[in-house]
């Protein structure tokens, strides 16, 4: 069930269910039939057009298009290409241009292994962005030419979460926080329906706990927590 929350910063907030199952990490090479097979079964389908959860999905992206303000708007276009510099603030660290560069490398390699498995899902599910069905939606970012489900920078925005708070986990819940609002922006930009972004916050934790169990991830990420934080 999803529950929604209007914040002083119009911050949406989706409450997910936590059902995770294992799912293969995939660090080299596009994702195996199984691995696949174990992702779609975690997501599930996006919900049919012209059912009560897409209406409410389309209601919602209407509610947050009437009440965004400048200030959403601004956030959610620095996020359209995602980047760890994104987490400075929370981490307390000049991700973007300080001297991290064996941190940067792992979220690189993350970024890369988690968009291929996303990829994928979108071509498998092939859901139409959400202005593509509802003409009335008029995005307040770019869009985008991929399919809708899941949301990649939703996926992308919790798989970076869990490997910084893997590295700093004093401030784990703020870093997870930041995390989850790449995703919620997506919703209040209006390039993404609230289920895509469900969707992608289920899968990207998945994604992180298969990838940092991964051995050579795993010497890396130590050897960069040795170096840098």
């Amino acid at each position: 069930m999803r529950c929604f929350v209007h914040r002083p910063a119009l911050v949406l907030l989706l409450v997910l269910g936590t059902s995770l199952a294992p799912l293969a990490a995939q660090s080299s090479q596009a994702p195996s039939s199984p691995a696949l097979a174990d992702a779609s079964a975690l997501i599930g389908d996006f919900p049919h057009p012209g059912s009560d959860a897409d209406k409410a999905d389309q209601a919602i992206l209407l509610w947050l298009q009437r009440t965004r303000t400048r200030e959403d708007m601004l956030r959610a276009a620095s996020e359209v290409t995602p980047h760890l510099g994104l987490f400075s603030e929370v981490t307390g660290k000049d991700l973007e241009s300080g001297p991290y560069p064996l941190t940067r490398a792992l979220a690189e390699q993350a970024q890369q292994d988690v968009r291929k498995v996303v990829a994928a899902l979108k071509t498998q599910y092939a859901r139409p962005r959400p202005y593509v069905a509802m003409p009335q939606l008029s995005p307040a970012i770019q869009r985008e030419t991929s399919f809708a489900y899941p949301s990649g920078h939703a996926s992308w925005g919790m798989m970076e979460a869990e490997l910084l708070a893997t590295l700093q986990p004093q401030r784990r819940e703020a870093i997870l926080a930041r995390g989850r609002q790449v995703g919620y922006d997506r919703v209040l930009g209006g390039v993404h329906y609230p289920s895509d972004v469900e969707a992608g916050q289920r899968l990207g934790p998945v994604l992180a706990k298969a990838w940092l169990a991964d051995p050579a991830h795993r010497k890396r990420v130590e050897a960069a927590r040795a170096a840098e934080w």
